[in-house]
C-alpha cells in the first residue's frame, strides 16, 4: 500500500518522471520515498489521471460516539456482562438517542 502523500508532491512525482524525465531512483531521492513507493504513485496516476485511486476505498465517516456514549456502554455492559451487542445498541438509543452499527460498538 502507498503511504500516503500530498496531492502536491504526487504532482511533482509525475512532473519529474513525464515532463522532466527523471528516473525513479532521482525521484525517489528528490522525494524522500523509497523507489517502490514511486513505482506504486506512477501507475495510479497513467491509470486514472489521478492520485490517489479514486476506485480504492475511503477513510470511514469519524466515530459519532463521544465520550459520554462510550462511558454509557460501559457502565450498562459492568452491570450486566452478558448483555448482546444488539441489546446494547437498542440501548445506546433508547436512552442517549444514538444511533450506530453494532460494528461501531464492538
Amino acid at each position: 500500500m502507498t503511504p500516503h502523500l500530498s496531492s502536491q508532491l504526487s504532482e511533482c512525482i509525475v512532473a519529474w518522471c513525464y515532463e522532466h524525465g527523471k528516473s525513479a531512483r532521482e525521484i525517489a531521492e528528490l522525494a524522500d520515498y523509497s523507489e517502490r513507493t514511486i513505482y506504486d504513485i506512477l501507475p495510479l496516476h497513467h491509470n486514472f489521471g489521478q492520485n490517489p485511486n479514486p476506485f480504492s476505498r475511503q477513510n470511514a465517516p469519524p466515530c459519532i460516539l463521544e465520550l459520554d456514549d462510550v462511558n454509557y456502554i460501559y457502565s450498562i455492559l459492568e452491570a450486566n456482562p452478558g448483555l448482546y451487542i444488539d441489546e446494547t445498541q437498542q440501548q445506546l438509543h433508547s436512552i442517549r438517542n444514538v444511533d450506530v452499527s453494532i460494528a461501531t460498538i464492538s
